[in-house]
């Protein structure tokens, strides 16, 4: 459906356009983790069809799709950030005091990236999150997402486009 949305109203040039800029980033991010570059995961919200969480995993598969092993596409998800923030002390492994938000997996990513949608439990800010639980939460979110908005939507380019909604 998306590719659908996507193609319907541009020209068969702008396509091939559009996938031979792709296939370039893949190869040149792939050029990256070959070469040690640090590169950093940040599916960015409020991109159209990005669910944040969600979105992490079609990240990961995508850079290991473009080179990256799974170990490297997990670093540019934890250590890197960490790091680039200067936090390494503090986040983005698991150490005695470190603080740590952990996600139990049913199967081992180092195998395939795929395996991080394969989540179990859940451990945020000391508070364990088991299946059932997270389910309950999944179920609850899906729910709020097909209702109808409660309140007054911000009009396109309310946010940050300069056109301030109407009071």
């Amino acid at each position: 459906m998306l590719a659908e949305l996507y193609t319907a109203n541009r020209p068969a040039e702008e396509i091939a356009r559009q996938q031979r800029m792709w296939n370039y980033r893949q190869r040149f991010v792939g050029q990256l983790f070959a070469h040690g570059v640090p590169v950093l995961t940040g599916t960015d919200t409020g991109t159209p069809w990005t669910v944040p969480g969600f979105a992490l995993h079609d990240e990961l598969e995508l850079l290991v799709g473009s080179g990256a092993t799974p170990r490297q596409a997990l670093y540019a998800a934890t250590v890197e950030p960490a790091r680039f923030l200067g936090l390494s002390d503090d986040l983005g492994s698991v150490a005695p005091r470190k603080l740590a938000d952990l996600v139990v997996l049913d199967a081992d990513p180092l195998l395939d990236i795929r395996n991080t949608r394969r989540i179990h439990t859940v451990v945020t800010r000391g508070r364990v999150i088991s299946p059932a639980a997270r389910a309950r939460m999944l179920t609850d979110v899906e729910a709020a997402v097909q209702a109808p908005p409660a309140g007054r939507a911000l009009a396109a380019g309310g946010c940050c486009g300069g056109h301030r909604p109407e009071r």
